[in-house]
């Protein structure tokens, strides 16, 4: 029991020992990654080493939850020390440090932002007194900006400035509290000049809908809804603003140009929306991002992190993500409410952490490094140069994506374009795998002009003569009795063409003959529905699938065919028996089956045809998709109004109460399947619990 104990001690002791230098034994799915496509984590060598976090600085004592950071082209640190009210300046070795917290006679209130400029003068946002001082190196005050006395100014906006920056012609930009007219523009003088990057309320279905059912007092509630606000920013060399938006559904981070408008090539969704263990331990079961801060490098590599969890997502210029690395914690490189990001000419990122009060520190690594040495040349176009220190990342990382999109368009430069496609399908890169695509279709089509013209005629020649031969069978029914059984007026096949090319009188027959009607036929468009939907999983065209063919669960994709088709069967059934219908239950079932005709008679040739096609060819691919699925929801409503002999209108209301049916249906179904899995688990932790009591007895 002393040995055990001793252990136990030695044990405990190196544990804390190490949270305290910044070991990472308190982390839970920590380790460096990247997103792929779908959302899910590849995992990646460490991207930058965490060296240091501290608050105190010799010469400036402990920091008191800082708000903002600036490092200079020079390397000089500036942080805003809110609780202090003060600014504190340093090298990036924690030397030299300076504190200013009287300019000229005047003090800070709970300031938040701050900008240097080449010279060393300071625009600091003073948000406590509601302006924003400009100060010389040395604290001497030389201006103060307070809110601006003009009629473009929206005064119902108290100026209580955030967050300050300079563009490349001298304009000062200002992020105001709870301001959505987004950044308020100044010149030196005072004079306003202009709002910048605007704020609005996205459009939402969810709210429309509740606009239209909502009471007086709830329409002015969603009056008061607030639009997203700009959290921080900065300006590069060509006076483009990197801003980072809060409360926002998608495009949380936006590169304007200097007229106000967005030019990041991607405006998806950034970050992640999963739990993170930590806030999870304090009960916080699902995570939004939140990115309060951005910082661009000369590469043009754009670095934010989220305030919530404490990762820091990088992107390229074109919004591929790079890696993420950080997170919550109260040790080295974790962060408890992190509130800025900067990053110093050698590569270094500083991230300051306003709760516990001190300036976390990254290195990169040389997995990074080489990461940004091929950026570098790959946006210089000099895609061959760059391939040397892509394929050293894959040596570190094969999965890692960008160096095979970095490899991809090396191949493509050199005509490669069968190599170019396999690199960009390692990494899911549908553009590009597109346009190489292209490029060897072109190719291909022109060293085989001959056999690809002649091919595609006769398709088309094959096509046309079978329908049109199909249509004369069908019309010659109506005229004399055929020789082929299946062909007769109460024949199988006639009733199938006459759902083709006559629902109306197709629908109807399958209600007249009800005696001698049977469902051999639907039963195999069942099945024919069936092999269409394998068909569309495993031969159409890489850019047109939405999961890889290695992850599809087969079970899972017919239940997503076939669910939808049986649900309506018996939700229309049990509307068009209450509204007095027609139509018995096997007759429902096997129009259904007739109904899915185009879904098979497209779906099948379609994928093939997608072999051919690429992202430029999505219009037309997704257009033919969809008037497939029209033609399919018209042969629905024919069945049910012929089947029933309803009019128009009649048939409208069926038709929406038994989607109405359908989703009460789904509903209850669901209900039942968590109802039932809390049962299993229920059971299964008695029987877990009577199976540990017995065997205790046992002892």
């Amino acid at each position: 029991m002393g040995k055990f104990r001793k252990i136990a001690v030695v044990f405990l002791v190196f544990t804390l020992l190490a949270s305290v230098f910044g070991a990472q034994v308190l982390a839970y799915d920590e380790q460096n990654y990247v997103l792929d496509t779908s959302g899910m984590r590849i995992p990646i060598p460490v991207a930058y080493n965490a060296v240091s976090a501290t608050g105190y600085f010799e010469g400036a004592g402990q920091l008191l939850r800082p708000t903002d950071l600036f490092i200079t082209k020079d390397d000089r640190i500036y942080i805003v020390d809110g609780g202090n009210n003060r600014v504190i300046s340093m090298n990036t070795d924690y030397t030299d440090a300076r504190v200013y917290d009287n300019f000229s006679g005047e003090t800070l209130n709970n300031p938040n932002g701050i900008y240097v400029y080449d010279n060393g003068d300071m625009l600091i946002a003073d948000t406590g007194n509601g302006r924003v001082l400009k100060c010389d190196k040395d604290g001497n005050l030389l201006n103060i900006l307070r809110q601006p006395d003009s009629e473009l100014y929206d005064a119902t906006y108290p100026f209580k400035p955030l967050k300050v920056y300079v563009n490349i012609i001298g304009q000062i930009l200002v992020i105001n509290t709870d301001d959505y007219h987004g950044f308020t523009v100044l010149d030196e003088n005072n004079d306003f000049k202009s709002y910048l990057a605007q704020t609005k309320v996205g459009f939402s279905l969810k709210r429309k809908l509740i606009e239209l059912f909502a009471t007086e007092a709830q329409k002015e509630k969603l009056k008061q809804e607030k639009p997203p606000m700009h959290t921080n920013f900065v300006i590069d060399e060509e006076n483009t603003i990197y801003v980072t938006t809060a409360r926002a559904e998608r495009a949380q981070l936006q590169r304007f140009s200097p007229s106000g408008k967005n030019i990041y090539p991607f405006k998806g969704y950034f970050g992640e929306r999963r739990t993170d263990p930590v806030l999870y331990y304090y009960g916080k079961d699902f995570t939004e991002p939140e990115f309060v801060d951005v910082t661009v490098n000369e590469a043009g590599v754009v670095s934010i992190i989220d305030g919530n969890t404490g990762r820091i997502y990088q992107y390229d210029q074109e919004g591929n993500m790079l890696m993420v690395f950080g997170g919550t914690g109260i040790w080295r490189g974790r962060f408890t409410a992190a509130v800025a990001i900067a990053e110093d000419s050698k590569g270094n990122i500083y991230v300051l952490d306003n709760v516990q009060s001190n300036l976390h520190v990254f290195v990169p690594t040389d997995f990074t490094r080489t990461i940004h040495t091929a950026l570098g040349l790959y946006y210089d176009a000099r895609y061959d140069d760059a391939v040397q220190y892509w394929e050293k990342v894959l040596d570190m990382c094969p999965s890692y994506p960008m160096a095979h999109i970095g490899m991809g368009n090396a191949y493509l430069s050199n005509d490669e374009y069968k190599s170019a496609m396999w690199e960009f399908k390692q990494a899911d890169h549908y553009g590009g795998y597109s346009e190489a695509f292209d490029e060897y279709l072109l190719e291909t089509v022109r060293k085989f002009f001959g056999i690809v013209l002649f091919s595609a005629i006769g398709i088309a020649v094959l096509v046309v003569l079978t329908v049109a031969y199909l249509r004369r069978r069908y019309k010659l029914t109506y005229e004399r009795e055929s020789r082929i059984k299946w062909f007769n007026r109460r024949g199988r096949l006639r009733i199938l063409l006459g759902c083709v090319f006559d629902p109306n009188e197709g629908f109807r027959l399958i209600r007249d003959h009800r005696n001698d009607f049977d469902i051999v036929v639907p039963l195999i468009l069942y099945f024919m529905v069936m092999v269409a939907r394998i068909v569309s999983l495993f031969v159409t065209h890489y850019p047109f699938r939405h999961a890889d063919i290695s992850e599809i669960n087969l079970w899972y994709e017919l239940v997503v065919i076939f669910a939808p088709i049986f649900i309506w069967v018996i939700g229309n059934y049990l509307v068009t028996t209450i509204r007095g219908g027609e139509v018995r239950l096997r007759e429902i079932f096997s129009a259904a089956a007739y109904c899915m005709i185009p879904y098979i008679v497209i779906t099948i040739p379609l994928s093939f045809l997608s072999l051919v096609m690429s992202l430029s060819s999505a219009g037309l691919y997704n257009g033919i998709n969809t008037l497939m699925w029209v033609w399919v929801g018209l042969q629905f409503f024919i069945s049910t109004m012929t089947m029933n002999s309803y009019r128009f209108f009649e048939t409208v209301v069926n038709v929406l109460l038994s989607i109405f049916a359908c989703v009460f249906m789904l509903v209850v179904f669901a209900l039942l399947f968590m109802l039932g899995g809390q049962v299993v688990d229920f059971v299964t932790g008695v029987y877990e619990n009577y199976k540990m009591y017995f065997s205790l007895q046992g002892r």
